[in-house]
């Protein structure tokens, strides 16, 4: 059995709002869906508002042991290239220790490089969250021209060219790997009510 086939085992089958069945059909046959949101509609309904800012979302990398991604501010073909490229290299490296330790990435797909950040707004991610809404999501976050990040005093674009739906730290703080329960050697819960009772 393949790695594809053994991800999407869990992945269901069937979902009234026709968006996430093209996205579950999309999942099965590729791995994982992206979602750009932009101005450039593709549905023609007069109702539809362009977003302040545009963005780009997977779905599914979470089947693989990846966090969801999200992007914004880049033009929809953009966001699809480096998002694709980045659940691909996050399938060869710890993610944890490129957040921890705010490791640059080089791109293929973009020229400047980026950074991964944990997002804690996750509203914008509508067909994930519907699908997975417990799968933890990283902001791709790229830097201005002068190579300036939006947390950092000279960066130089507004704040609605890119919005920031996380936070940035050093991680150091967490605990990784494996926590360890040790056996203690008193009394169990039954050995605790009996000496409750001798006690009356």
């Amino acid at each position: 059995m393949s790695d594809h086939t053994s991800a999407i085992r869990g992945l269901r089958r069937w979902h009234p709002n026709p968006l996430v069945r093209e996205t579950i059909a999309t999942i099965r046959s590729y791995g994982w869906a992206i979602t750009a949101i932009s101005e450039q509609c593709t549905c023609g309904s007069p109702a539809c508002a362009p977003p302040d800012c545009s963005f780009a979302y997977t779905t599914g990398a979470t089947l693989h042991s990846l966090p969801e991604l999200a992007v914004y501010g880049l033009d929809a073909q953009t966001s699809c290239d480096v998002l694709n490229e980045l659940v691909n290299i996050l399938h060869h490296h710890d993610w944890h220790e490129l957040i921890d330790h705010r490791i640059p990435l080089a791109l293929e797909s973009f020229d400047l490089p980026i950074h991964l950040i944990e997002m804690i707004d996750k509203d914008d991610l509508l067909i994930t969250n519907e699908l997975f809404p417990n799968a933890p999501a990283l902001q791709v976050v790229w830097p201005d021209d002068y190579g300036s990040y939006p947390w950092e005093e000279e960066y130089s674009l507004d704040q609605v060219t890119q919005l920031l739906k996380g936070v940035v730290g050093t991680g150091a703080e967490r605990v990784r790997g494996r926590r360890v329960i040790l056996r203690n050697d008193g009394p169990n819960r039954a050995e605790r009510r009996v000496a409750a009772r001798k006690r009356r």
